[in-house]
């Protein structure tokens, strides 16, 4: 266990908070506030009120750093959405792909019977041989396109 008067240097403290050490030097500017300060060899001495200031503890994993969020024209604005708007949306979206998927398979159909058509007009008669199958549960849109203009 650690005693009030310990204090750490950065692997130590990295160590000892199970983190790496990247996690220390990125909260070394928190440390210093804690009272964290480099000694006359320049390494670090970090006492346990500064990794407790910091939001680190021995024996324990730190919680994850907060994500920057990058500031935009409209600072302040805020997601106001409620699940039920984003699952709302989700499901119209949803909706739309099903809408596309359907018409993708219909165009499929329609360029397979355009190719026997065409076929049966240069040769003078039908094309026999079955199109290519796809199990259009595992291509996607723009494959099942591809496959039906036999690229």
């Amino acid at each position: 266990m650690t005693n009030p008067g310990q204090t750490f240097t950065v692997t130590a403290a990295a160590e000892a908070c199970r983190v790496s050490r990247k996690t220390i030097t990125r909260r070394l500017d928190q440390l210093r506030n804690g009272g964290a300060y480099k000694d006359s060899a320049g390494a670090w001495v970090i006492p346990l009120s500064a990794l407790l200031h910091a939001g680190l503890t021995p024996g324990r994993p730190a919680p994850p750093d907060a994500v920057p969020v990058p500031q935009s024209a409209d600072v302040g604005h805020q997601d106001t959405r409620t699940t039920t708007e984003v699952q709302a949306q989700l499901a119209d979206l949803q909706r739309r792909a099903e809408v596309a998927e359907a018409l993708a398979a219909e165009r499929a159909e329609q360029i397979t019977d355009l190719r026997r058509t065409l076929a049966m007009l240069t040769t003078g008669r039908p094309d026999t041989t079955p199109p290519p199958q796809t199990d259009t549960r595992q291509r996607g849109l723009l494959g099942r396109l591809v496959d039906g203009l036999g690229l």
